[in-house]
């Protein structure tokens, strides 16, 4: 009901799940059409507790970690799936300083 693809589709509602509930690890893969920095984040909680952002490039190498794992919710409010979505605006002080210096695709 709600793929990742979504996440491609912001003004349909941008959502995306696992495809079972209570999940513990699920990961997405988003290509840009091109190399760009990458100054803050926005990313909307649709249920989850926690999320790190990594970067890499179509030149290769490896992922490189943007956003260290962050709390979208607190241990109570995620079992008993309180206040399920929200949105946290992670700014350049958040993000890693080598990786948010950098352009990625």
């Amino acid at each position: 009901r709600h793929p990742a693809e979504n996440l491609l589709r912001p003004d349909d509602g941008g959502r995306w799940r696992g495809a079972a509930a209570g999940e513990k690890q699920l990961s997405v893969v988003l290509e840009l059409g091109r190399s760009r920095p990458i100054h803050s984040l926005h990313i909307g909680n649709d249920g989850a507790a926690f999320v790190e952002v990594l970067v890499g490039s179509s030149a290769g190498g490896d992922f490189q970690v943007l956003l260290p794992s962050a709390a979208l919710m607190s241990p109570s409010e995620s079992r008993a799936g309180a206040e399920p979505r929200r949105v946290r605006l992670f700014g350049p002080d958040s993000l890693v300083k080598g990786p948010a210096q950098g352009s990625w695709d």
